[in-house]
């Protein structure tokens, strides 16, 4: 048994391609695609393939990140090892972990929470909700710790030893990898100045990090939380409990256990995970009050579209207007906001940018829910 075939390794190429079609280094890979996928395979197989260099750049919206991302080269290699990993470690997660996950997501997330609204408290209680952060999440994760996680796994897998030789090869050199060895900047210099020292890859431990940005870093995070995922379960004892990458919310009738879970959680981070909490974040409120969550502000009754969000469409807009961009990349940015917008009671509301939208190009359905060209 082993990971490193044609077969496995086109797969991962054809799930890449995907997503990643038009950009110059597929379209590099592409013009001599069966080469570049054969001399892949064959450094993967003598254990001589090494990591590229990546690409940083710093992306304002909708928070200031620092993107480390990896060559197209590499970003194959991260779906083959997901690919053959994956289910392994899906088995263990909790079903309301919904990052990164398949037939899970943001609007998954939202459904599950606006669920425990309408529904409240026991015996008509009041329902209470501890909504937490992680400081710094993909800045600070430890890197020895993961790699004890993925081990472990691994090795009590029913993979033969080859199989389980190969994934932890592959798995360690990506895990340890430090991506500010060797990379280059995109962008404007200025724009670094949005990124703190401690949610930037360039300051610090260089044991602890992965790049936001790849695939393998996605997935290894909700390994990485994981282990929360079953302490807030399984060791407090909170059914109604919902996680998205680093953000995650605790509801309760007990307002005074909650406020006991904050310190135990964090003690339970810090111990465990080397991570902390973001005090400045942490929110203990009824829900009645309404809960800021995914681009949503819910609340029993009702669910509206933040305002933040709606600020970032009408500068699309208005930037769309003034330089009088490509139609069909302006239709592609209005659909993904509607399409974020009708999880939410906003006919008003996309009625209104319709009525903004709307000209000789444009034609938009009759329930605002999307746009094309004409």
């Amino acid at each position: 048994m082993t990971i490193f075939t044609f077969e496995k390794l086109y797969k991962a190429y054809k799930d890449c391609i995907k997503t990643k079609k038009n950009t110059t280094n597929a379209l590099k890979f592409e013009m001599n695609r069966e080469k570049n996928l054969s001399k892949l395979l064959y450094d993967l197989k003598i254990g001589k393939y090494e990591i590229s260099r990546h690409i940083c750049f710093v992306i304002k919206e909708p928070s200031p990140r620092e993107i480390f991302a990896g060559d197209f080269r590499d970003r194959i290699v991260h779906h083959l090892l997901c690919n053959e990993i994956q289910a392994l470690f899906e088995h263990g997660f909790i079903e309301s972990s919904y990052a990164n996950r398949k037939g899970k997501g943001t609007h998954k997330a939202v459904k599950e929470l606006k669920f425990h609204l309408v529904r409240g408290g026991k015996d008509r209680q009041k329902l209470y909700f501890l909504k937490m952060d992680i400081k710094g999440f993909f800045r600070n994760i430890n890197k020895d710790i993961l790699w004890s996680i993925v081990e472990k796994k691994i090795q009590e897998s029913e993979g033969d030893t080859n199989w389980k030789k190969e994934v932890l090869w592959l798995a360690r050199k990506i895990i340890f990898h430090d991506p500010t060895s060797n990379y280059i900047f995109k962008g404007k210099r200025e724009t670094r100045n949005f990124i703190s020292k401690e949610k930037s890859l360039l300051f610090g431990s260089k044991n602890t990090g992965l790049p936001i940005g790849n695939l393998t870093s996605q997935f290894f995070a909700n390994i990485y939380l994981n282990e929360l995922d079953h302490f807030v379960k399984d060791v407090l004892g909170y059914d109604r409990y919902i996680r998205y990458v680093d953000d995650f919310i605790i509801l309760s009738e007990n307002k005074e256990k909650l406020k006991e879970a904050v310190d135990e959680v964090h003690r339970f981070l810090e111990s465990n995970l080397k991570l902390s909490l973001c005090k400045s974040k942490t929110t203990l409120q009824p829900t009645e009050r309404g809960i800021d969550f995914l681009g949503y502000f819910i609340k029993p009754s009702y669910t509206l579209i933040r305002r933040k969000v709606v600020g970032r469409f009408k500068k699309n807009i208005s930037v769309y207007q003034r330089n009088n961009r490509e139609q069909e990349s302006f239709c592609a940015c209005v659909n993904s906001y509607f399409g974020h917008f009708i999880h939410a009671n906003s006919f008003g509301l996309r009625k209104k940018f319709g009525g903004i939208i709307k000209d000789k190009v444009f034609c938009l359905d009759k329930d605002y829910r999307k746009i094309k060209v004409i």
